[in-house]
């Protein structure tokens, strides 16, 4: 990841090899938001074997972005409870795969495994949601969504539809205050 500049309204522009040129900043509300072009997968034709093992549950279906696989569960008790063995699923580099569901505790549920790219399962996940906004966007026929990550840690994310961008926002924790020179 590359950082651009800070402009004048306090805007972070950073280019990144995943998913592009992406900006950050902090809205009124606190919530800091970032903006993805849209990565919206799309249907595989064959679904990798090394998918299927490497979740202990099997997918309705099967979509694909640059970024990762999304394995659709049947149900939000499904994300959850889904068992992702790391060793497998790192054979899918540079592919990490995300599951994801329907959700009544929001608009929908997912938890992202990220083995090919260095860890087990991330906490929450800007980037994906770059491509599970606009899926389920289109599923739902809505282009403001509430989205919950079921990680063990978990956390809510604020996802809208704007021209070929997916805006994502959720409040954060403060965990460093420094200063860098350059």
């Amino acid at each position: 990841m590359l950082f651009n500049h800070l402009d004048c309204d306090g805007e972070l522009s950073f280019s990144t090899n995943k998913v592009g040129c992406l900006t950050v900043k902090q809205l009124a509300d606190k919530r800091i938001q970032m903006s993805f072009p849209n990565q919206a997968p799309q249907p595989v034709n064959k679904v990798p074997e090394a998918l299927l093992a490497g979740l202990s549950i099997t997918p309705q279906t099967v979509l694909k972005n640059d970024q990762a696989y999304f394995a659709v569960m049947a149900s939000a008790d499904e994300v959850v409870a889904v068992e992702a063995q790391s060793v497998i699923l790192k054979s899918l580099a540079p592919h990490d795969v995300v599951v994801t569901a329907n959700d009544d505790k929001s608009d929908f549920v997912s938890r992202y495994f990220w083995p090919a790219n260095g860890g087990d399962e991330d906490p929450v996940t800007g980037s994906i949601h770059a491509g599970l906004a606009p899926y389920w966007s289109e599923i739902l026929v809505k282009n403001e969504l509430v989205a919950r990550q079921a990680s063990s840690r978990g956390g809510i994310l604020y996802c809208q539809l704007e021209d070929d961008r997916v805006l994502v926002s959720g409040y954060g924790v403060l965990y460093l205050l420094g200063k860098i020179y350059v």
